[in-house]
């Protein structure tokens, strides 16, 4: 978890609630692996699963999934390698359907032709879970995702580990959109958990795709999470790493082209 002041008001809100933020990590951040016939397992990215009323779509970043679909490969056709997710047990299994993607705002969806392999083993985020599109300067994130860092090829397939940080909005002087991206730091100086404890952060790549959560907390000191985007890259200025996300509006821009009405439709249901 990264610590930019050890006096910041905030701070201590998010002590209370690492146990939460833990589980949050566990629940939704899901590791994408590839596989070639007669090949072995790599882990190439995160990922997270969306759910509007019955259908289920798998979102990452528009990279990731140039990796997984070399340019040669039509979009919605087979790739060189089969995508596999850990379903039940961590047994991994592949899943299949349709690509969607936006190279401009760096996501990419894949709507699954069936979600059963996956839907007792993790959390999709839905309509009631998204965050509000609101002014950022105080606002806290989280992130949870899979390093190629850390994770290391076994006899059984892949063994891996989530590298899990929570940062204070913060641009700094980097250009960006407020209505399209996320910006905030991670201080590579100043890293360590809640308790003031250091610890190091390990090389980033592998977690482009993963969830950004924003950390809502009520009167009550009440912790309500929102899905406030999907992480695409990050800016190494020194030693501060300036993670970038896009925005749910873009996700959803992609559903929306890939079902038209789905999510409006969803969100008649449940009174948005």
């Amino acid at each position: 978890m990264v610590i930019k002041s050890t006096t910041d008001a905030g701070l201590q809100v998010l002590r209370d609630i690492a146990e939460p933020l833990r589980k949050l990590g566990d629940a939704y951040s899901v590791p994408l692996v590839a596989k070639q016939v007669g090949g072995n397992p790599r882990l190439f990215g995160t990922g997270w699963f969306f759910r509007c009323e019955q259908e289920w779509f798998l979102v990452t970043a528009e990279h990731v999934l140039r990796d997984l679909a070399p340019p040669r490969s039509p979009r919605g056709t087979p790739h060189d390698s089969d995508l596999l997710v850990p379903g039940v047990g961590g047994v991994l299994v592949p899943l299949s359907g349709k690509w969607s993607a936006s190279p401009k705002y760096d996501v990419a969806i894949l709507r699954l032709t069936d979600p059963n392999p996956i839907r007792e083993n993790w959390t999709p985020v839905t309509v009631a879970d998204l965050a509000p599109q609101q002014d950022l300067k105080e606002a806290w994130f989280h992130v949870t995702g899979w390093p190629l860092q850390l994770c290391a090829r076994t006899t059984g397939g892949l063994e891996a580990d989530k590298f899990r940080f929570t940062a204070k909005f913060d641009a700094g002087t980097e250009p960006y959109n407020p209505e399209t991206e996320l910006l905030f730091p991670l201080e590579r100086n100043d890293f360590g958990t809640f308790d003031g404890q250091p610890t190091s952060a390990p090389a980033l790549q592998g977690i482009s795709g993963a969830p950004v959560w924003q950390i809502f907390m009520d009167g009550n000191r009440h912790y309500q999470p929102r899905l406030a985007g999907v992480e695409t890259s990050y800016l190494e200025r020194d030693m501060t790493w300036y993670i970038r996300a896009t925005r749910w509006a873009a996700v959803r821009m992609v559903i929306e082209h890939a079902v038209p009405g789905l999510i409006k439709s969803a969100e008649r249901l449940v009174g948005l």
